[in-house]
């Protein structure tokens, strides 16, 4: 088993700031995806773990270009969660997770036609072996 240790520091300039960072957590399983999604890709199917919600320690997805026009759903095979737009890069934790409704076993993403292609990168880290 290894850990996974995070940090986050968000800066306004001349502003306020926020840094915050976990101690490290035990983690199984890694996995970093890297696929292209072309334009009138509509819901393109993205495996990113086969387990619960519950066994995600942390979820990064990150794109070569973000936009309005880039977005994407979690499903846990049957039931999608909510569009969200690929607008900056995302990190979801462990709690966060929930918030998809769903457990996000695979990304359905899309891109207009008309748009632009993106390469996207999904960092998954969780347990392998969930109670």
């Amino acid at each position: 088993m290894t850990t996974l240790s995070w940090s986050l520091t968000a800066q306004v300039a001349g502003g306020a700031s926020i840094t915050d960072a976990t101690a490290p957590l035990p983690v199984e399983a890694t996995d970093q995806i890297f696929v292209t999604v072309e334009p009138g890709d509509t819901d393109r199917v993205v495996e990113i773990q086969p387990g619960a919600s519950s066994a995600i320690r942390l979820m990064v997805v990150k794109s070569s270009r973000c936009g309005e026009d880039l977005s994407f759903k979690a499903s846990d095979g049957t039931t999608p969660s909510g569009l969200a737009v690929l607008d900056a890069p995302q990190v979801f934790t462990s709690g966060s997770i929930a918030l998809f409704g769903v457990a996000p076993r695979r990304l359905l993403v899309t891109i207009p036609a008309g748009g632009l292609p993106a390469e996207l990168v999904i960092f998954v880290a969780r347990d392998a072996t969930p109670p």
